[in-house]
Protein backbone atom coordinates (compact mmCIF):
# COMPACT_ATOMS: atom_id res chain seq x y z
CA UNK A 1 0.00 0.00 0.00
CA UNK A 2 1.42 2.98 -1.48
CA UNK A 3 2.01 6.27 0.45
CA UNK A 4 -0.87 7.87 -1.89
CA UNK A 5 -3.39 5.74 -0.04
CA UNK A 6 -1.86 6.21 3.48
CA UNK A 7 -2.04 10.11 2.86
CA UNK A 8 -5.59 10.41 0.46
CA UNK A 9 -7.52 7.29 1.76
CA UNK A 10 -6.45 6.56 4.77
CA UNK A 11 -4.29 3.94 5.07
CA UNK A 12 -2.71 4.43 8.54
CA UNK A 13 -2.84 2.68 11.27
CA UNK A 14 -5.99 2.29 13.74
CA UNK A 15 -7.39 0.29 16.15
CA UNK A 16 -9.94 -0.07 19.32
CA UNK A 17 -9.98 -1.29 22.47
CA UNK A 18 -11.08 -4.60 23.02
CA UNK A 19 -13.39 -5.31 25.51
CA UNK A 20 -12.64 -9.06 24.83
CA UNK A 21 -10.73 -11.65 27.13
CA UNK A 22 -7.09 -11.44 25.90
CA UNK A 23 -5.68 -13.46 23.11
CA UNK A 24 -5.03 -16.98 24.20
CA UNK A 25 -1.48 -17.82 25.38
CA UNK A 26 1.47 -18.64 23.40
CA UNK A 27 1.76 -22.19 22.27
CA UNK A 28 5.63 -22.88 21.41
CA UNK A 29 6.36 -24.02 18.29
CA UNK A 30 6.77 -27.51 18.09
CA UNK A 31 10.60 -27.60 17.54
CA UNK A 32 10.86 -25.26 20.62
CA UNK A 33 10.95 -26.99 24.29
CA UNK A 34 11.80 -23.98 26.29
CA UNK A 35 9.06 -21.43 24.48
CA UNK A 36 8.59 -19.77 21.28
CA UNK A 37 12.61 -19.02 19.81
CA UNK A 38 13.91 -15.89 19.57
CA UNK A 39 13.49 -15.14 15.73
CA UNK A 40 16.07 -12.44 14.01
CA UNK A 41 16.70 -11.21 10.86
CA UNK A 42 20.57 -9.89 10.58
CA UNK A 43 20.65 -9.62 13.77
CA UNK A 44 17.35 -7.85 14.19
CA UNK A 45 15.27 -9.31 16.80
CA UNK A 46 11.51 -9.74 15.24
CA UNK A 47 8.91 -10.14 18.20
CA UNK A 48 6.15 -12.68 17.56
CA UNK A 49 2.68 -14.07 18.98
CA UNK A 50 2.34 -17.47 18.31
CA UNK A 51 -0.38 -19.80 19.09
CA UNK A 52 -2.75 -22.52 17.94
CA UNK A 53 -2.11 -25.77 15.72
CA UNK A 54 -3.25 -27.45 12.41
CA UNK A 55 -2.00 -27.93 8.83
CA UNK A 56 -2.64 -24.15 7.90
CA UNK A 57 -0.79 -21.08 9.07
CA UNK A 58 -2.69 -17.49 9.52
CA UNK A 59 0.22 -14.96 9.34
CA UNK A 60 -0.58 -11.59 10.52
CA UNK A 61 1.30 -8.34 9.93
CA UNK A 62 0.07 -4.99 11.01
CA UNK A 63 0.63 -1.79 9.40
CA UNK A 64 1.98 1.70 9.92
CA UNK A 65 3.10 2.84 13.04
CA UNK A 66 1.04 -0.01 14.97
CA UNK A 67 1.90 -3.45 16.37
CA UNK A 68 0.86 -7.10 16.69
CA UNK A 69 -1.34 -6.16 19.48
CA UNK A 70 -4.26 -4.92 17.70
CA UNK A 71 -4.92 -8.10 16.25
CA UNK A 72 -6.39 -9.26 19.29
CA UNK A 73 -10.23 -10.20 18.33
CA UNK A 74 -8.10 -12.56 15.74
CA UNK A 75 -6.64 -14.34 17.80
CA UNK A 76 -9.21 -14.69 20.06
CA UNK A 77 -11.22 -16.45 17.07
CA UNK A 78 -8.75 -18.17 15.00
CA UNK A 79 -6.51 -19.89 17.71
CA UNK A 80 -8.78 -22.09 18.31
CA UNK A 81 -8.50 -23.86 14.68
CA UNK A 82 -5.52 -22.59 13.10
CA UNK A 83 -2.10 -21.80 13.62
CA UNK A 84 -1.73 -18.17 14.12
CA UNK A 85 1.37 -15.84 14.24
CA UNK A 86 1.16 -12.41 14.41
CA UNK A 87 4.40 -10.29 14.06
CA UNK A 88 5.67 -6.78 15.26
CA UNK A 89 7.87 -5.47 12.08
CA UNK A 90 11.18 -4.34 13.02
CA UNK A 91 11.27 -0.56 14.19
CA UNK A 92 7.28 -1.32 15.47
CA UNK A 93 6.06 -2.68 18.44
CA UNK A 94 8.71 -5.28 21.24
CA UNK A 95 10.79 -5.58 17.53
CA UNK A 96 14.53 -4.47 17.24
CA UNK A 97 15.07 -0.80 15.24
CA UNK A 98 18.95 -1.29 15.26
CA UNK A 99 19.00 -1.36 11.63
CA UNK A 100 18.67 1.86 9.14
CA UNK A 101 16.72 0.05 6.02
CA UNK A 102 12.96 0.39 6.19
CA UNK A 103 11.71 -0.64 2.90
CA UNK A 104 9.04 -2.43 2.36
CA UNK A 105 11.30 -5.29 0.37
CA UNK A 106 13.29 -5.13 3.91
CA UNK A 107 10.43 -5.84 6.07
CA UNK A 108 9.15 -8.67 3.44
CA UNK A 109 12.60 -10.27 4.58
CA UNK A 110 11.68 -10.31 7.69
CA UNK A 111 8.51 -12.01 7.26
CA UNK A 112 9.95 -14.68 5.29
CA UNK A 113 12.64 -15.43 8.14
CA UNK A 114 9.43 -15.92 10.44
CA UNK A 115 7.88 -18.39 8.19
CA UNK A 116 11.34 -20.16 7.94
CA UNK A 117 12.24 -19.98 11.58
CA UNK A 118 9.22 -21.28 12.66
CA UNK A 119 9.00 -24.09 9.53
CA UNK A 120 5.07 -22.64 9.51
CA UNK A 121 3.01 -24.84 6.84
CA UNK A 122 0.32 -23.48 4.46
CA UNK A 123 0.95 -20.27 5.37
CA UNK A 124 -1.75 -17.48 4.18
CA UNK A 125 -0.13 -14.25 4.72
CA UNK A 126 -2.88 -11.77 5.81
CA UNK A 127 -1.51 -7.81 5.34
CA UNK A 128 -2.91 -5.03 6.54
CA UNK A 129 -2.79 -1.24 5.36
CA UNK A 130 1.08 -1.14 4.50
CA UNK A 131 1.06 -4.91 5.42
CA UNK A 132 -0.80 -5.71 2.13
CA UNK A 133 2.83 -4.66 0.53
CA UNK A 134 4.82 -6.72 2.71
CA UNK A 135 3.31 -9.83 2.93
CA UNK A 136 3.35 -9.38 -0.88
CA UNK A 137 7.14 -9.28 -1.12
CA UNK A 138 6.74 -12.42 1.16
CA UNK A 139 4.14 -14.27 -1.08
CA UNK A 140 6.53 -13.78 -3.87
CA UNK A 141 10.03 -14.75 -2.03
CA UNK A 142 8.25 -18.33 -0.61
CA UNK A 143 5.58 -19.28 -2.91
CA UNK A 144 6.56 -22.96 -1.75
CA UNK A 145 5.35 -22.01 1.38
CA UNK A 146 1.85 -19.60 0.80
CA UNK A 147 -0.60 -20.79 -0.15
CA UNK A 148 -2.62 -17.56 -0.05
CA UNK A 149 -2.79 -14.00 0.47
CA UNK A 150 -5.43 -11.82 1.79
CA UNK A 151 -5.36 -7.83 2.18
CA UNK A 152 -7.00 -6.22 5.50
CA UNK A 153 -8.01 -2.30 3.43
CA UNK A 154 -5.65 -2.38 1.39
CA UNK A 155 -4.89 -1.98 -2.42
CA UNK A 156 -7.63 0.22 -3.12
CA UNK A 157 -5.91 2.45 -5.76
CA UNK A 158 -2.96 0.21 -7.92
CA UNK A 159 -0.88 2.45 -9.90
CA UNK A 160 2.24 1.82 -11.11
CA UNK A 161 2.55 5.84 -11.53
CA UNK A 162 1.49 9.37 -10.36
CA UNK A 163 1.48 12.92 -11.55
CA UNK A 164 4.38 15.11 -10.81
CA UNK A 165 2.10 17.18 -8.41
CA UNK A 166 1.35 13.90 -6.51
CA UNK A 167 4.49 13.11 -6.09
CA UNK A 168 5.62 16.61 -5.07
CA UNK A 169 2.75 16.72 -2.22
CA UNK A 170 3.72 13.19 -0.94
CA UNK A 171 7.00 14.39 -0.85
CA UNK A 172 5.82 17.88 0.92
CA UNK A 173 4.00 15.43 3.97
CA UNK A 174 7.92 13.91 4.41
CA UNK A 175 8.72 17.10 5.12
CA UNK A 176 6.13 18.19 7.49
CA UNK A 177 6.59 14.83 9.14
CA UNK A 178 10.63 15.44 9.37
CA UNK A 179 9.96 19.07 10.88
CA UNK A 180 7.07 18.27 13.05
CA UNK A 181 5.89 14.69 13.36
CA UNK A 182 3.34 14.71 15.97
CA UNK A 183 2.08 17.61 14.84
CA UNK A 184 1.42 15.84 11.41
CA UNK A 185 0.78 12.50 12.22
CA UNK A 186 -1.65 13.59 14.72
CA UNK A 187 -3.66 16.25 12.15
CA UNK A 188 -3.36 13.42 9.46
CA UNK A 189 -5.30 11.12 11.74
CA UNK A 190 -8.00 13.33 12.82
CA UNK A 191 -8.80 14.29 9.33
CA UNK A 192 -8.91 11.33 7.42
CA UNK A 193 -8.59 7.84 9.17
CA UNK A 194 -11.72 7.23 11.09
CA UNK A 195 -15.54 6.98 9.85
CA UNK A 196 -18.27 9.25 11.73
CA UNK A 197 -18.89 5.74 13.59
CA UNK A 198 -16.01 5.19 14.84
CA UNK A 199 -15.21 5.33 18.68
CA UNK A 200 -13.34 7.65 20.61
CA UNK A 201 -11.54 5.10 22.27
CA UNK A 202 -10.59 4.07 18.89
CA UNK A 203 -9.57 7.67 17.69
CA UNK A 204 -7.50 8.69 21.18
CA UNK A 205 -5.69 4.96 20.47
CA UNK A 206 -4.46 5.70 17.38
CA UNK A 207 -3.32 9.16 17.49
CA UNK A 208 -1.41 7.87 21.07
CA UNK A 209 0.17 5.36 19.14
CA UNK A 210 1.42 7.89 15.73
CA UNK A 211 2.80 10.19 18.29
CA UNK A 212 4.45 7.62 20.61
CA UNK A 213 6.28 5.61 17.13
CA UNK A 214 9.87 5.33 16.70
CA UNK A 215 10.21 8.28 14.22
CA UNK A 216 13.00 6.60 12.02
CA UNK A 217 11.32 3.33 11.12
CA UNK A 218 7.65 5.65 10.92
CA UNK A 219 9.40 8.28 8.18
CA UNK A 220 11.76 5.46 6.78
CA UNK A 221 8.88 3.26 5.84
CA UNK A 222 6.74 6.08 4.38
CA UNK A 223 9.59 7.77 2.15
CA UNK A 224 9.88 3.76 0.68
CA UNK A 225 6.41 3.88 0.00
CA UNK A 226 6.49 6.27 -1.96
CA UNK A 227 8.24 4.89 -4.96
CA UNK A 228 6.91 1.33 -4.24
CA UNK A 229 4.01 1.61 -6.72
CA UNK A 230 6.01 0.17 -9.63
CA UNK A 231 7.20 -2.10 -7.89
CA UNK A 232 4.04 -3.30 -6.00
CA UNK A 233 2.05 -3.38 -10.33
CA UNK A 234 5.42 -6.05 -10.79
CA UNK A 235 4.71 -7.91 -7.94
CA UNK A 236 0.95 -8.51 -8.53
CA UNK A 237 1.29 -9.56 -12.23
CA UNK A 238 3.81 -12.25 -10.66
CA UNK A 239 1.40 -13.17 -7.56
CA UNK A 240 0.20 -17.00 -8.71
CA UNK A 241 -2.63 -16.85 -6.43
CA UNK A 242 -5.97 -15.48 -6.22
CA UNK A 243 -5.62 -12.33 -3.62
CA UNK A 244 -8.41 -12.07 -1.47
CA UNK A 245 -9.05 -8.54 0.24
CA UNK A 246 -11.14 -7.88 3.03
CA UNK A 247 -11.81 -3.96 3.20
CA UNK A 248 -13.98 -1.65 4.48
CA UNK A 249 -16.48 -0.53 1.96
CA UNK A 250 -16.75 3.47 3.05
CA UNK A 251 -13.76 4.12 0.28
CA UNK A 252 -13.96 2.24 -2.64
CA UNK A 253 -11.40 -0.04 -4.44
CA UNK A 254 -10.52 -0.04 -7.91
CA UNK A 255 -11.40 -3.36 -9.16
CA UNK A 256 -10.74 -2.74 -12.39
CA UNK A 257 -6.75 -1.68 -11.24
CA UNK A 258 -7.20 -4.93 -9.83
CA UNK A 259 -8.39 -6.71 -12.78
CA UNK A 260 -5.28 -5.32 -15.15
CA UNK A 261 -2.52 -6.20 -12.44
CA UNK A 262 -3.94 -9.34 -10.63
CA UNK A 263 -3.62 -11.85 -13.06
CA UNK A 264 -4.10 -14.99 -10.97
CA UNK A 265 -7.31 -12.93 -10.10
CA UNK A 266 -9.02 -11.37 -7.38
CA UNK A 267 -12.18 -10.97 -4.99
CA UNK A 268 -13.28 -8.60 -2.97
CA UNK A 269 -15.09 -9.13 0.55
CA UNK A 270 -16.36 -6.11 2.26
CA UNK A 271 -17.29 -5.10 5.48
CA UNK A 272 -19.63 -2.27 5.96
CA UNK A 273 -19.10 1.24 6.84
CA UNK A 274 -16.44 1.22 9.40
CA UNK A 275 -13.15 3.53 8.98
CA UNK A 276 -9.50 1.97 7.76
CA UNK A 277 -9.45 -0.93 10.59
CA UNK A 278 -12.37 -3.16 10.06
CA UNK A 279 -10.44 -5.48 12.54
CA UNK A 280 -10.78 -3.44 15.52
CA UNK A 281 -14.17 -1.23 14.43
CA UNK A 282 -16.34 -4.31 13.75
CA UNK A 283 -14.25 -7.53 14.75
CA UNK A 284 -16.99 -9.80 14.68
CA UNK A 285 -18.50 -9.09 11.23
CA UNK A 286 -14.66 -8.90 10.19
CA UNK A 287 -13.96 -12.20 11.66
CA UNK A 288 -16.88 -14.00 9.77
CA UNK A 289 -15.30 -12.16 6.19
CA UNK A 290 -12.04 -12.92 7.02
CA UNK A 291 -13.00 -17.03 7.91
CA UNK A 292 -14.81 -16.86 4.72
CA UNK A 293 -11.67 -15.92 2.67
CA UNK A 294 -9.71 -18.25 4.88
CA UNK A 295 -11.88 -21.04 3.74
CA UNK A 296 -12.09 -19.88 -0.46
CA UNK A 297 -7.89 -20.04 -0.49
CA UNK A 298 -8.20 -23.47 1.31
CA UNK A 299 -10.49 -25.07 -1.10
CA UNK A 300 -8.58 -23.23 -3.61
CA UNK A 301 -5.37 -24.83 -2.78
CA UNK A 302 -7.30 -28.51 -2.26
CA UNK A 303 -8.62 -27.84 -5.82
CA UNK A 304 -5.17 -27.82 -6.97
Amino acid sequence: MKIPSIFSISLLAGFTFSCQSGPPEQQAPPQGKLGAPLIENEGVKIDYRYCGQGDTTLLLVHGWCINKEYWEPQLDEFCTQYRVVAVDLPGFGQSGDNRADWSVEKFGSDVVRVIDALELPNVILIGHSMGGDVVLEAAIQRPDKVIGMIGIDNFKDVRATYSPEEEQGFEEVIAAMKADYAGTVTAYAEAALFHPSTDSLVKQRVIRDFRNARQGPAIGSIESLIHYGKRETELLQQLGRKLYLVNSDATPTDEGALTRYCRAGHELIPVHATGHYPMIEKPKEFNAQLQLAVHKIVGDTRRR
